[in-house]
């Protein structure tokens, strides 16, 4: 009985151990192929009016099904990775293709302009106003924006923190961590091994990087443990295939705040592999800086501003509406139309929304 028991307990920590060393071997290749799917989004409205709660439950609606396919290449040595990308949403197909410099003190993203007349067509499902035309992306075929190191700490100000601790998070510490959790929560069975994580050992997690990290990863994990606390739920079931050395991971959160409750349910899974290929960044003639295609884009705009006779009848739909106009819809319209008025029709035009919105109210 006692040798049953030895081994027994034997098998509960050789799982322990075989879930990290495969855990390790995964991020240790270079390539894979990938899905996440939005099995359920569920958002529902604190104290909103009742239009708005019935545009965040219709806005989880279309999301939930959302399906996006991949793959991914990287290479640690020189510092280069890629990633391609389907979104599959709404009905249509957005690709999605970036590759990552990252040079340490001048990282910067080339970002592929294929997929911007598909994602007009998905943003016109929530604002059906907006008057941006498809066409106004042709000039810009074939191209790759290049965000450069400037512009990459002007739109990620305070969301540095959260990479450092992901990366941190597929690191030997998290390898270590796993040795410290109960060996009873490991499961094997054939060539799978699984183990469910709960927001209590995420908050483990973060109490271990804290005491064993780097000073910036010490400093990554305040950021992180801000947004594991808007969590009111969180559980991962992730399963590691030690043959095929695949990984899915089925994830369930719930957050609340002073707005909104939301429940997210995803499935994530990860086909590793070894790739020869060589990663080759955009040619200087393929690439558009952010600055030229901010340029670019205005003249385009500017262009394409509304005539005073298209304006007119803008302004009698308005007036002739017989609906009511609700301070948020009246809001999408401005914010819509702003770019292709003038100042005056501008003014003109916040007169008229504001006119229904009154007698609305």
């Amino acid at each position: 009985m006692a040798l049953a028991l030895l081994f027994f307990t034997g098998c509960k920590k050789e799982n322990q151990k075989e879930f990290s060393a495969e855990l390790a071997k995964q991020n240790e290749m270079n390539a894979g192929n990938y899905s996440v799917v939005v099995d359920e989004l569920a958002i529902k409205g604190n104290d909103q009016d009742a239009p708005t709660r019935a545009s965040m439950e219709m806005i989880a609606k279309m999301v939930s099904g959302t399906k996006i396919t991949g793959d991914y290449q990287k290479d640690t040595e020189a510092k280069l990775a890629k990633i391609n990308m389907n979104i599959a949403a709404l009905g249509q197909t957005v690709p999605l293709n970036l590759y990552f410099d990252m040079k340490e003190n001048d990282p910067s993203v080339y970002l592929s302009t294929e997929f911007m007349s598909k994602a007009l067509e998905i943003a016109k499902e929530f604002n059906a106003e907006m008057p941006i035309d498809a066409k106004e992306f042709e000039q810009f075929k074939g191209k790759y924006i290049h965000l450069t190191n400037e512009d990459l700490e002007k739109n990620t100000t305070g969301k540095k923190q959260t990479s450092d601790i992901t990366a941190s998070f597929n690191s030997k510490y998290f390898a270590d961590y796993l040795a410290t959790l109960d060996t009873d929560s490991f499961k094997q069975e054939g060539d799978t091994i699984q183990r469910t994580f709960t927001k209590k050992d995420l908050q483990g997690f973060f109490d271990y990087v804290k005491e064993n990290g780097s000073k910036k990863e010490q400093a990554s994990i305040k950021d992180a443990e801000k947004q594991l606390d808007q969590l009111s739920s969180y559980k991962q079931t992730t399963t590691l295939n030690t043959q095929k050395h695949s990984q899915t991971t089925t994830m369930q959160a719930d957050a609340k705040n002073a707005e909104a409750t939301l429940s997210l349910k995803l499935t994530i899974k990860n086909d590793t592999k070894y790739s020869k290929q060589k990663i080759e960044l955009p040619k200087k003639g393929d690439t558009i800086s952010v600055e030229e295609f901010t340029e670019k884009m205005s003249a385009g705009q500017q262009q394409g501003q509304v005539s005073q006779e298209e304006f007119a009848d803008i302004l009698a739909d308005i007036n002739s509406s017989n609906g009511q106009i609700t301070p948020e819809s009246a809001e999408q319209v401005k914010r819509a139309y702003k770019p292709y008025l003038t100042e005056e029709q501008y003014q003109q035009l916040e007169e008229a929304l504001n006119s229904k919105t009154t007698m609305a109210t």
